[in-house]
């Protein structure tokens, strides 16, 4: 069923203190009835949003349970309810996978997915029990994953495993929720956005390095010299007309699973299914060997009912 957004729908958004996140609050916070929920790691850093009773700004951890549990605790308690959430919050390692430690590819893993993750699971039951006490069950998940949660690049195995996760997350949560509870999700998968996410968000280099990766040519070292070119991000779209397409979603009701924004991300990923269709195609001979014609259409047949 397409989903109606409540007039003063309290809005849940994680890492606001810039980027997508300040600019969805910047957005929001031009309508009277919304409400919103900002947080950041440090609440501090969100000084440039007003100050209203209609903006509510809390310190979140997302690799924390308590820091989790507190703010969402807080939201009712202002509020009595949340209508979306979205886990924003996210940073990168540049870097080739090798020379990660366990503990940075942990935290980013933390940051990134478990943290979203643990998010929605405690959301849920407010978007399917506690907002239904008030006469409008429902609500809307947004997994902020991006591109990189559909294509995978050099230099990023980390981030992309913690959106691939995401994603797949997402998507099979999607499949879980009963129609009747109104819960809808969708991943968010902006190309390039004009932020200070380059400067701010992305780890800095491992202290290790090795000479098997010291060739300029190799596609680590070609991502790194493009990120500090001055024009690199010259075709990036602007946060701000991010912040509006995701609200537009929303408002429209109508929410697909995923959102892919930007003529980068919107093409990127159709070159990427074209490319995944040919070499399924390719390996179609070594697959089907494995089973006579038969047993095959017995395959199929026998997972029918799983949704696609």
């Amino acid at each position: 069923m397409p989903y109606t957004l409540p007039p003063d729908a309290v809005w849940f958004i994680t890492g606001c203190s810039s980027g997508i996140g300040l600019a969805l609050c910047t957005h929001l916070s031009q309508k009277p009835s919304t409400r919103i929920v900002a947080t950041a790691r440090n609440p501090s850093t969100l000084t440039t949003l007003p100050s209203t009773p209609t903006i509510l700004k809390l310190a979140l951890d997302v690799t924390s349970e308590s820091s989790i549990r507190a703010a969402l605790s807080a939201t009712l308690r202002a509020f009595g309810r949340i209508d979306i959430l979205i886990n924003n919050a996210g940073y990168n390692i540049l870097s080739e996978a090798e020379l990660v430690t366990p503990s940075a590819a942990a935290h980013l893993m933390a940051t990134n997915f478990w943290g979203p993750m643990r998010l929605t699971q405690l959301t849920l039951p407010i978007l399917r029990s506690t907002n239904a006490r008030s006469g409008r069950a429902g609500g809307v998940v947004l997994q902020v994953t991006s591109l990189g949660g559909r294509l995978a690049f050099a230099g990023n195995a980390f981030y992309h495993a913690s959106k691939f996760a995401l994603e797949g997350f997402t998507e099979a949560i999607a499949k879980e929720v009963d129609e009747g509870w109104n819960v809808h999700f969708a991943c968010i998968e902006p190309g390039g956005v004009r932020t200070a996410y380059a400067a701010t968000s992305i780890a800095p280099k491992p202290q290790t390095s090795s000479q098997a990766y010291a060739d300029p040519n190799t596609q680590t070292n070609l991502l790194r010299k493009h990120h500090e070119m001055p024009e690199a991000m010259s075709g990036w779209v602007e946060a701000e007309d991010v912040a509006k397409a995701i609200v537009g979603v929303v408002e429209r009701g109508e929410i697909p699973l995923r959102v892919p924004l930007g003529a980068d991300s919107w093409g990127l990923q159709k070159k990427g299914l074209e490319a995944h269709l040919e070499r399924l195609e390719a390996a179609k001979e070594v697959a089907l060997s494995v089973c006579s014609k038969e047993r095959g259409e017995e395959q199929l047949k026998a997972i029918e009912f799983l949704k696609v």
